[in-house]
């Protein structure tokens, strides 16, 4: 697995196994997903971070975002553009400041050779989160 994707679900596991503590079942499908993930078991982390998606992730709409995110890195890795692409954009439309989904559309886009469509996304993200990685531009 690629180190943005390591990375990335090392950070969102910290952020949302507080949020989701309440919830068992949410909080056990994020483990199973993030370490099915970082084992490169994308089958297994799609569905668990569906469990959570189908679930509504406990009524939390920024988890619910995150899990779509997570889905569609994991959808991603699997080379399911399409669907990666369905579920960066549902994460962004849950929660639009969601500055990691748009840098991911972003990449994205740019491997879909839609180079307006990632400057639009990886602008927005800029503005929400300076540091999220975005493409790089001529």
């Amino acid at each position: 697995m690629g180190k943005r994707m390591r990375c990335a679900v090392m950070a969102l596991a910290l952020i949302l196994a507080l949020p989701g503590a309440a919830v068992a079942g949410p909080t056990d499908d994020y483990r199973q997903g993030i370490t099915a993930a970082n084992k490169g078991d994308m089958d297994t982390a799609i569905a668990a971070f569906t469990r959570i998606i189908d679930s509504g992730a406990g009524g939390d709409v920024k988890n619910l975002a995150s899990a779509f995110n997570l889905r569609g890195m994991c959808q991603e890795a699997k080379s399911d553009l399409q669907k990666a692409l369905a579920d960066y954009s549902k994460a962004i439309e849950l929660d639009a400041k969601m500055a990691e989904a748009l840098g991911n559309r972003a990449m994205l886009y740019m491997k879909l050779g839609d180079e307006a469509k990632a400057k639009e996304d990886a602008t927005a993200a800029k503005r929400i989160d300076r540091k999220v990685k975005v493409p790089e531009f001529k």
